[in-house]
Parts: C-alpha cells; structure tokens; sequence
C-alpha cells in the first residue's frame, strides 16, 4: 500500500564521450526526476489500501470461522462427557440388580436366567459406555490440539444446557467476506479509474552539468531536457477492460455472498428455535415419563409384579430416553452455532 503511493526515486547518470585520437572530450552528470500529471499514482494508493482492507476482512472472516470450529470442538467434548455420565449413572442400578440376582441364584432363591439375563443388558450397557468413552477421549485430544498441546487432552468443564431462543427474523448478517468482496470491488474500481487515464503520458524532467575539455579549452555548461513515453499502442484499455470486469466479478460476489448468508442465517434461525422446541416437549414428556416408569418398574418388580424381562425393558428404555435428552440438547447447541457462523457476529 506504501509502496504504490510513494513517488518515484530520482535517477543519476554519468556519461563521458570522448573520440580517441583526439584531444576532446565531453562529460555529462544528470539528474532526471519522473513526473506522472494523469494522477495514476493517487488512484493505485487507493487500490492498495482497498486491497488491504479485503485482506483484513478475510482474516476476520477466517478468524471467525475458526473460533466457531474450535467452540464446536469444545461442545463435543461437553457432549461427551454428559453421555459417559448418563450411561454410568444408568449402569449403577443395573449393575446392582445382576450382582443380587447372582448371589440369589447361587443361594437356590432363583434360576440362573434372569442373571444371565441381565448379565447380557449389562454387556450392552457396557459396550455403549466404550464407545461414548472412546468418544470422550478422542474429543479431548482435540482440544488438546487446538490448544497446541498435541498428545495432551483437556476436559471440557461446561454444564450441556438449552441455548436461549433466538428473536427474529433477524436483521441482515454482518458477514466480513461480503465486506472483502465489495473491498475488491473498490480495489477494481480504483484500476479502472487509473487505467483511463493511461492516455496521460509520464514525463522525465532531466538537470546537469556537462565539461567540455579540448584542444581549444575547457568548459562548463548545464543540461536541461524533458521527455516522456508516447501512448500511442498501450493507452491503458486493455487494462481498463480488465479492471471493469473485476470489478463486476467481485460485486457480483458480494450480492451472492450476502444473498447467501440471509438464507443460512434464516434458515439456521428457524432450525434452532425448532429444536429448542423439540428438545424442551422431550424433556418434560418422554424423558421425564421414561425415568419415573423406571422407578415404578423396579418397585413392581421387588414385590413380584413385574418379570425381569420387564424390568430390563423400562431400564433400557429410560437409558435411551437419557441419552436421546443429551442427543437433542447437543443438537441444539450446535444448531446455535450454525447460526452464529451464518450470522457472522459475536452475540
């Protein structure tokens, strides 16, 4: 940007003509300076400084982007390590009834059935665990990564909760790429304006002295001269057609970039107040009915009421209605998220 605005360095040479044989000759020092009168230097500055403009509103953008992977990185371990506690508090009660159901069959009070039976749902129970386990390990790594410790994990320490409902519809996003698009444009615009002007000659002011040395005598006198390029087969339109159809690429851009960007963030909108929605009716209905059918299941069982087969149902069952709660709750989460990329800005 500097660069393009600063004006030209002026030129020194030296010349020394001399014709052997004879006893004459002429030496010359010049100073020669270039002057552009079409005012195209003003009009690069300007398109570098458009220019710059564009590269910060992309690292912005960038810098963004990147923060929202790396809160989604974090939601993931939060995620993760609210299924693991679900899945373990599940295992407790079920890991309680294989090990009674054990020390009855030993003792004769029941068959071995229904602790095998059991036995098996707590296999299950277990592999699930694994696998969110394994997730959870995987998850902290990352962020490990991301805070550049390769190798080391970090516990997210976050409580997975509902994100407020968002208000809208919202106003137009305020999205840096836009900005660096029409940046470029203007960067374009700025070319065109000098290319236009490519008609305009440059000039070079030459100054100096010269000695004349010869058989007659020595002298000093001075140099004054004025030159320039002649226009006459690069006037600059090449150059301005070049310019004008960057300008109408990037602006174009520009008005898909921000038609684009209302679109996700409306839709993104609507997205998350949906499943806020959905999660909110789970959580006071399927999952709030699922954990007290359990507790009535394991009383009806103690008193014979109910088989084991039963009982195993209702508890798998209400694991599942845990687990789908933290599903859904997550989903939301990250639906927040999309909308915030979409939006473009803090909230």
């Amino acid at each position: 940007m500097g660069a393009a605005a600063q004006l030209p360095n002026p030129t020194v040479s030296y010349e020394r003509e001399a014709v052997p044989g004879l006893d004459a000759s002429d030496d010359f020092l010049r100073l020669g300076w270039t002057i552009d009168p079409s005012g195209r230097r003003g009009f690069a500055g300007a398109a570098a400084r458009a220019g710059a403009e564009a590269e910060r509103f992309t690292v912005e953008r960038d810098a963004f982007v990147l923060e929202i992977e790396a809160r989604l990185a974090y939601l993931e371990a939060v995620h993760a390590r609210e299924l693991v506690a679900r899945l373990d508090a599940a295992r407790v009660p079920l890991a309680d009834l294989v090990e009674t159901l054990r020390s009855r069959s030993r003792q004769g009070d029941t068959s071995s059935y229904d602790a095998e039976r059991a036995a098996l749902e707590l296999d299950g129970l277990d592999d699930e665990r694994a696998t969110a386990r394994r997730t959870l390990e995987v998850a902290r790594l990352q962020l490990g990564a991301l805070l550049g410790e390769p190798g080391s994990g970090y516990d997210a320490t976050d409580v997975l909760g509902l994100p407020a409902k968002p208000a809208g519809p919202f106003g137009a996003p305020h999205r840096p790429d836009v900005d660096a698009a029409l940046s470029r444009a203007s960067q374009a615009d700025r070319d065109l304006a000098g290319a236009r002007r490519g008609w305009i000659p440059r000039l070079e002011l030459v100054a100096g002295v010269m000695r004349s040395a010869s058989a007659g005598g020595d002298g000093i006198g001075y140099i004054v001269g004025i030159g320039g390029d002649l226009p006459l087969f690069n006037a600059g339109g090449a150059a301005a057609e070049r310019s004008r159809a960057e300008a109408k690429r990037w602006r174009s851009e520009a008005a898909a970039l921000a038609s684009e960007a209302r679109g996700e963030s409306e839709v993104s909108r609507r997205d998350l107040a949906l499943r806020i929605e959905q999660a909110e009716t789970y959580l006071t209905g399927p999952a709030t009915r699922a954990a007290d059918l359990q507790r009535r299941a394991a009383v009806a069982y103690r008193e014979g009421d109910r088989t084991i087969l039963e009982l195993l149902d209702v508890q798998r069952s209400a694991r599942h209605a845990a687990v789908r709660a933290v599903e859904l709750i997550y989903e939301a989460r990250r639906a927040e998220l999309t909308m915030r990329r979409a939006q473009g800005r803090h909230r």
